[in-house]
């Protein structure tokens, strides 16, 4: 809905409501005494901060064609960044109190509403004649079955949403219980350097990488690649508990990751007319919220059953299965096979 409400209202009126709510629900967030408070916090949140697609739709309808590619790239890069620096800072912040991280973040969204007021223009079409791609106003259910190629993207994104959320949601625990560092299991502070890294990571992708790769490889093979080193990825942490090896492991997952997200969001945009950006992104996010309640209940189970091999084989697998037929796929299934096969071969050994 708050993407429609911008594609009918404007991007930039839409993103400064949003970031408003943002902000009373991190300064009640914080000054909670009760959980009902909490849930009134986070509710408040809840129905106002679904602001990404509008930051998507705004850098699609503000880059021309040629760059639009790049600039959701950086928009990606900028929220990914956010989302894995921000676990980094509240481990930092959390030594000088529990409120100490909501406070923070309430400060961050006052100031991302200034930045939003004094740095955004206001909503227009980008220099080259964009709006002549504009659509008759279908009705909204009449637009939503007619984007036969979107919905093909928005079934791949959905599927990687769900395999990018089963990492991130049991990721810590796997550290904690697979990996040790100075003789301890990974706690708080080595997620959050973790995080950091990935941040690092997410920068160098989206800042130097993405345009370059472009020059070199088709958006198709960018995309096979990416999953390809997913898959390949998540199929390492199945492997040992070699902490140099995990550095390699992670950095294939992240990349990949970043690659296949920026990608298929820009292409996605491409699908559909300039005037229609806030519905398929807010479309996009909404898929991508239900794979992050879906995905966490599945992984959770296999990390509480202590499956730690099977966690990972799984996302391996469907990463996998994203790859178009190829050989590539096929022999990306086959090292996967093996190492199902030798983990339960461990199994069966310590029984």
């Amino acid at each position: 809905m708050v993407g429609i409400l911008s594609d009918r209202y404007g991007r930039r009126k839409v993103l400064v409501v949003s970031q408003i709510g943002t902000l009373i629900g991190f300064v009640l967030l914080a000054l909670a005494g009760n959980l009902m408070l909490v849930f009134l916090a986070r509710i408040i949140d809840g129905l106002t901060s679904g602001n990404i697609s509008v930051a998507h739709a705004y850098a699609a309808e503000h880059s021309a064609p040629a760059t639009r590619k790049q600039a959701l790239g950086m928009t990606s890069g900028a929220i990914g960044t956010g989302l894995l620096l921000g676990p980094a800072l509240s481990s930092f912040l959390v030594h000088y109190g529990q409120t100490a991280p909501v406070w923070a973040a309430a400060a961050l969204s006052l100031v991302s509403i200034l930045a939003t007021i004094a740095l955004l223009p206001p909503d227009h079409p980008a220099a080259e004649p964009l709006y002549q791609h504009r659509v008759p106003e279908p009705t909204l259910m009449r637009s939503l079955f007619g984007m036969r190629y979107a919905w093909r993207l928005l079934g791949l994104l959905i599927v990687f949403f769900f395999v990018n959320s089963m990492f991130l949601s049991q990721i810590g625990l796997f550290l904690s219980a697979r990996f040790s560092w100075d003789g301890r299991p990974f706690g708080a502070r080595e997620l959050g350097w973790m995080f950091a890294y990935a941040g690092f990571i997410n920068m160098v992708v989206q800042g130097l990488l993405i345009t370059r790769a472009n020059l070199i490889a088709s958006d198709r093979s960018i995309v096979m690649a990416a999953f390809a080193g997913m898959g390949l990825g998540f199929a390492g942490l199945a492997g040992g508990a070699n902490i140099s090896l995990l550095a390699l492991y992670l950095t294939l997952i992240i990349v990949g990751t970043m690659f296949a997200r920026s990608t298929l969001t820009a292409e996605l945009s491409r699908s559909t007319a300039i005037n229609r950006q806030g519905m398929i992104m807010g479309l996009n996010q909404s898929l991508m919220s239900g794979a992050n309640i879906s995905a966490p209940l599945i992984s959770g189970a296999l990390i509480g059953h202590r499956l730690f091999v099977a966690w990972a084989l799984v996302m391996a697998a469907i990463a996998a299965s994203l790859i178009p037929r190829s050989g590539l796929r096929n022999r990306l299934v086959a090292e996967i096979s093996v190492a199902m096969i030798a983990s339960l071969s461990k199994v069966r050994l310590a029984l």
